[in-house]
């Protein structure tokens, strides 16, 4: 069980999905890659590692970067922040978009699409008044497997339960078979699920209102984290659209946004200064 080849499988890894891992995270290796290896005919998981750096990138690679991004994810994740959303951030975007009537959202690695529809039913339970506006919610993941359990809609009853009371699953969802639910097919539509690959090519897209963009950076170095900043900042919508990190993510050193405090988050916009 040769783990020779570590070294080269983060460096692809890396370059390839921007994932930063070192020897420290080999039992994530372990534990995340060994189905893929028994599934294919591997003895452990470091032949199939041998086997990856020295072959072309195929599907089996994409299978073994998949396995290794993070999917953990709830409805509502994180509080504070919808409430934010529901308070005062969407109620100024709102205003300030009363001339066009378009809304654009992003929620970028939105993994099983918890976040997304959790926007989706927040526009549709406290902005009703939004039914003749424009709303596009763009749901993005490197992921396809994830992005099939997205579109479909499907949740399992711990899933479905993970942040959602009586209320919203009553109203927006159908109860299917064992104990599953789905999503209703008019809340499904108001979100576009699709694959993108942050540290790839990035396809054309609208400018964006709010960009979700969390619990992503934590897992890139610096220099990859300041190219897709950079890209980040390109596709919002103006000075006064928003992006949104993870609680335990900040931008630090970077003139393209400043922040901007609330009471228990916080928030970025670009900086206006700074000409690009």
């Amino acid at each position: 069980m040769s783990k020779d080849y570590l070294p080269q499988f983060y460096v692809m890894l890396e370059q390839q999905v921007g994932i930063a891992l070192d020897d420290t995270k080999q039992y994530l290796l372990e534990s995340r890659l060994m189905p893929l290896a028994t599934q294919n005919g591997y003895p452990d998981v470091y032949s199939l590692i041998k086997y990856l750096t020295q072959n072309l990138i195929s599907p089996i690679h994409w299978l073994a970067f998949e396995a290794l991004t993070t999917n953990e994810t709830s409805f509502f994740r994180d509080k504070h922040v919808f409430d934010a959303l529901k308070n005062k951030i969407l109620p100024e975007l709102i205003s300030s978009r009363q001339k066009d009537k378009t809304l654009r959202i992003w929620s970028s690695a939105c993994s099983a699409g918890q976040e997304a529809y959790s926007l989706a039913m927040m526009l549709r339970e406290d902005f009703s008044h939004l039914n003749d506006w424009t709303i596009y919610i763009q749901a993005t993941d490197i992921s396809e497997l994830i992005l099939e359990k997205a579109r479909s809609g499907i949740y399992s009853s711990m899933e479905a339960h993970r942040g959602l009371d009586a209320h919203y699953l009553q109203k927006y969802f159908n109860h299917i078979d064992k104990g599953a639910y789905q999503i209703k097919p008019a809340l499904r539509q108001m979100v576009n699920f699709s694959h993108h690959n942050l540290v790839g090519n990035w396809p054309f897209y609208p400018k964006f209102d709010l960009i979700m963009l969390r619990n992503v950076l934590i897992y890139f170095k610096q220099d990859v984290k300041d190219r897709v900043l950079q890209k980040m900042h390109q596709q919002l919508n103006g000075n006064d659209s928003i992006l949104i990190l993870g609680a335990a993510e900040s931008i630090y050193l970077n003139d393209l946004y400043k922040l901007v405090p609330l009471d228990k988050i916080s928030f970025y916009k670009p900086n206006s200064t700074v000409k690009v």
